[in-house]
């Protein structure tokens, strides 16, 4: 494609955060982003800056290849048939030497627009060890969504009368969209519960704040539960002829009174009480998704009962609705191609005996349920049905046990910053014969990396959607701009590996284009002819059907007691074991993204690091006097695990005992290099304060605990 040409008209997602808001791209006087829709202005400052993205300096735009070493690199540009000639013979001669399960990619489809691509390489290889960041950011609640329901939820925003927010803090500059929502539903009258311990922008507009302990969710929840069930709130012909399990959920709630979980949350029993019976009492209520469910050790439990209290209440289908999967285009686990995957090989999945809810254990239990409702196939929910374990693949990477992990892919991800125990990710690089990083910039990852591929960006691509499976509907997003440099597409980079490496025939579409006509075939359309709308709907299967192994909403899961885990939910203390809360007196909470920045990246962009220069540590002001720290100290964060350098900011709203620090922040205009701290990754990035040993995973899913419970102590830097 070209630049736009004048008065010329284009549609697209930004990416720039997993807002995914939709954007209408004009030429009248020069290159304009909007709101696609005029009605809906959602759009942040940060999908106005795409020109200082797209043109930065330090954006790479020709492969690199490091001809130093790992611990001290020198780059080289190089030309892309070198970088892709090399790459196959040194993948290869891993895959030769150790087997194809020595091969792992860390993904983040959304970033780089394909989904199902990468998987349907790595099944023709013959690898299983492939994982994503959205293992901490909705593709696991997705899963507990699945052995709930049978697929995932979506909340009915036009008609909630009730809203019940876990952390969520929307505002013009996080999620506009639903932000919007939001405002238009309490314009109608519309309550609001927010469950959060700070005080928020969103807390602030809430009818109940409820600021609970961090951690304590699940118990919170659970009391929810037992007052609903204890005096009668639920829908009686629903949970009798739609559910399994109610008796023993029921038995299992007992334990969990208000008092109970009072004691626990910090917060007096009658409002648990009174929130409980709001929600029971409303029409239409909604529990939107929120991150803060997704980081927990009671993540499952948290999120299991999210869905339990939307059954029980009969909101299921008439607030929050079962969309399915659906039929249309061939869709991202249909190109994935599972089947190409031996079963030999998916034993191999690393982590999957310990945490097997996201992984192909899981998936197969889906089979027949899926196989019943029409499906040749079944669905991979969010890009996270079928994953390996990223912390048993890091230690793999690290000790090559339970066998040798050699050759290692980052695309469009930060792997190195984008989950717990940062210190073993780079251990686990540094193991490996063979890195390559797929991104826009030098990230942390990228400088421990061999070769580095310069990826388009979002403005710069023609894009078939979306790249999860989980809303029936295919999406499109026009380019407006040229690649920078030689920057290419994510198929490109995959289809001349295939080529490279014998796999010609599982990629027979000569570039994207190609691939999309195939996809959208069964509708009989081409990208010219379904590139000029925004989106075409797909064809729901069973929309509404429960497609879990009892064809019922599931209390209690047969999918998670198959797995042989807990099928009902619960609450353990997510305490560190032996914490020493006199040398760490406070608790420390992770994961809050900041406004100008998505995950680890935006730090390059000069706008956005005015308004947000350095990395804070938020602390209450009567721990500020107890510390001896004042507003703007330079302090050091430290906890059992390790340390970070963040600068204080005294914040009344922040708890008294607690401490908040940032997620994904690195300086890349500070030296790069691991002997130099990776651009300060090193120094400032919450991974380094957090374990991803056993004992702080959640038992079935297996990601990290960043929400409560861990210790930590702050000092002024002197």
């Amino acid at each position: 494609m070209t630049d736009i040409d004048p008065g010329g008209f284009r549609h697209s997602t930004c990416v720039f955060c997993d807002g995914g808001c939709a954007v209408a791209i004009r030429n009248d006087e020069g290159i304009a982003v909007s709101p696609l829709d005029p009605n809906v202005p959602a759009i942040c400052s940060k999908a106005h800056l795409w020109r200082d993205y797209r043109n930065h300096p330090d954006r790479i735009t020709k492969p690199r290849k490091n001809v130093g070493s790992r611990t001290n690199p020198v780059w080289r540009e190089i030309e892309w048939g070198q970088a892709l000639d090399e790459i196959a013979e040194r993948l290869a001669a891993i895959i030769e030497k150790y087997g194809a399960e020595a091969f792992a990619v860390s993904e983040m489809p959304l970033n780089i627009g394909f989904g199902g691509i990468t998987r349907r390489f790595m099944n023709h290889l013959g690898s299983p060890n492939y994982i994503a960041p959205v293992l901490l950011c909705m593709g696991n609640t997705a899963q507990v969504h699945r052995a709930t329901y049978g697929w995932y939820t979506a909340a009915d925003w036009e008609h909630a009368d009730l809203i019940v927010y876990f952390g969520q803090n929307r505002g013009p500059e996080l999620w506009p969209a639903e932000f919007l929502k939001l405002k238009a539903a309490l314009a109608r009258g519309a309550k609001l519960i927010e469950v959060d311990p700070r005080i928020t922008d969103t807390a602030l507009l809430a009818d109940h704040h409820l600021r609970i302990n961090y951690g304590t969710d699940g118990a919170l929840l659970l009391a929810w539960i037992n007052v609903i069930i204890e005096e009668g709130l639920y829908d009686r012909e629903f949970v009798e002829n739609r559910t399994i399990g109610f008796e023993e959920l029921a038995e299992r709630a007992r334990a969990y009174s208000p008092e109970t979980a009072a004691s626990l949350c910090g917060i007096d029993a009658e409002t648990i009480r009174t929130t409980a019976r709001l929600y029971a009492n409303a029409n239409a209520a909604i529990i939107p998704w929120g991150v803060v469910g997704d980081m927990q050790k009671n993540s499952t439990s948290v999120l299991r009962c999210q869905c339990i209290l939307r059954a029980l209440c009969g909101f299921v289908n008439k607030s929050e609705h079962v969309v399915g999967p659906s039929t249309g285009p061939v869709s991202n686990t249909q190109l994935a191609d599972y089947e190409a995957l031996s079963q030999e090989q998916r034993d191999k999945q690393i982590g999957s005996e310990a945490y097997p809810l996201l992984s192909f254990k899981g998936m197969d239990l889906y089979e027949k349920p899926c196989r019943s409702a029409g499906l040749d196939h079944v669905p991979d929910i969010m890009g996270c049905s079928c994953t390996a374990h990223p912390a048993s693949l890091f230690e793999a990477m690290r000790t090559a046990r339970p066998y040798p992990i050699k050759a290692f892919f980052a695309v469009g991800n930060n792997t190195v910053m984008s989950y717990a125990n940062q210190q073993g990710i780079i251990e686990a690089l540094l193991a490996q014969e063979l890195v390559v990083v797929y991104d826009h910039w030098m990230t942390p990852t990228a400088q421990l990396a061999d070769y580095v591929l310069p990826g388009d960006a979002w403005m710069e691509r023609d894009i078939m959607g979306p790249t999860f499976d989980v809303a029936p509907v295919a999406t499109f997003c026009q380019a407006f701009c040229e690649p920078a440099g030689e920057c290419r597409d994510w198929y490109f980079v995959i289809k001349e590996l295939a080529d490279r490496m014998g796999l010609s025939g599982a990629f027979p579409w000569r570039d994207r284009y190609e691939l999309y006509d195939f996809r959208l075939a069964p509708i009989g359309k081409t990208w010219a002819e379904a590139s000029d709308r925004p989106a075409e709907p797909c064809r729901p299967i069973a929309a509404g059907a429960f497609l879990t192994p009892s064809g019922k909403v599931e209390l209690k899961s047969s999918v998670l007691e198959a797995l042989g885990c807990d099928p009902l939910p619960s609450y353990e203390d997510p305490s560190e074991p032996d914490a020493d809360e006199t040398e760490y007196p406070l608790t420390v909470f992770a994961g809050v993204r900041d406004k100008c920045s998505y995950n680890t990246n935006h730090h390059q962009i000069p706008a956005l690091r005015m308004r947000e220069p350095e990395p804070e540590a938020y602390l209450n002001p009567a721990d500020a006097e107890r510390f001896g720290i004042d507003e703007g100290d330079w302090t050091t964060v430290t906890t059992a695990h390790g340390s970070v350098r963040l600068l204080a900011v005294i914040d009344e709203r922040q708890p008294e005992g607690t401490l908040r620090v940032p997620h994904g922040w690195w300086k890349p205009e500070t030296p790069q290099g691991l002997g130099k701290g990776l651009n300060g990754a090193c120094l400032h990035n919450d991974g380094m304060l957090f374990s991803d040993e056993p004992w702080n995973l959640d038992p079935a899913q297996g990601l990290p605990n960043l929400r409560g419970g861990i210790r930590a102590k702050i000092e002024r830097v002197r």
